[in-house]
């Protein structure tokens, strides 16, 4: 007969925190929360493709329908003659993120000569990373946040707008272009 040994056996230490009864109750808890969290971002995010704010921060619908859109045009190619669209009609666009610091300084220094501009947080859009894409191809390799057009054209971001402001042209070529300047 055998000699039962007291000696228990040897347990790694990852067996042992998830055997232990705290560690999973707050995997529990850290899934529900995450769960939470996702739910709330599917649930809030616009439906129709989100907030498009002009420089005052009044709404503009970017997902309205264009009367040249063609119904066999798939969402991507859609979206993209949207942006395009934007890009086009607006003096001086801005596509943002409201995280992103460098954006929150083009703005404010776009804001402390005019209101007279658009802005796109693309972080609250439904297809941002389509966006995002889109606007590197339309600005030929621009990739960053915020990316800025003055009449159609890709001026870059917030360093190309802070050079033509410490060129002093940038008071310049906003007047140049009709926008209304604050007094």
């Amino acid at each position: 007969m055998e000699a039962l040994s007291t000696k228990p056996k040897p347990v790694s230490v990852i067996s042992a925190y998830l055997r232990s009864r705290r560690i999973r109750g707050l995997i529990l808890l850290l899934a529900s929360l995450f769960g939470l969290y996702y739910i709330f971002l599917t649930t809030m995010s616009p439906s129709q493709g989100g907030v498009v704010l002009n420089g005052e921060g009044e709404p503009m619908d970017i997902m309205q329908d264009t009367s040249s859109r063609s119904s066999q045009d798939s969402p991507f190619v859609t979206l993209e003659k949207r942006i395009q669209r934007l890009i086009d009609t607006n003096t001086v666009m801005v596509f943002s993120k409201t995280y992103c610091p460098y954006s929150a300084a083009a703005k404010k220094l776009l804001h402390s000569y005019t209101n007279d501009f658009q802005v796109l947080e693309v972080d609250l859009e439904e297809k941002g990373a389509d966006i995002k894409t889109i606007l590197t191809k339309i600005s030929h390799g621009h990739s960053t946040f915020p990316s800025i057009f003055f009449r159609g054209k890709s001026i870059g971001g917030k360093d190309d707008l802070q050079a033509l402001e410490n060129k002093g042209l940038l008071k310049t070529q906003l007047e140049s272009m009709g926008v209304s300047m604050l007094q």
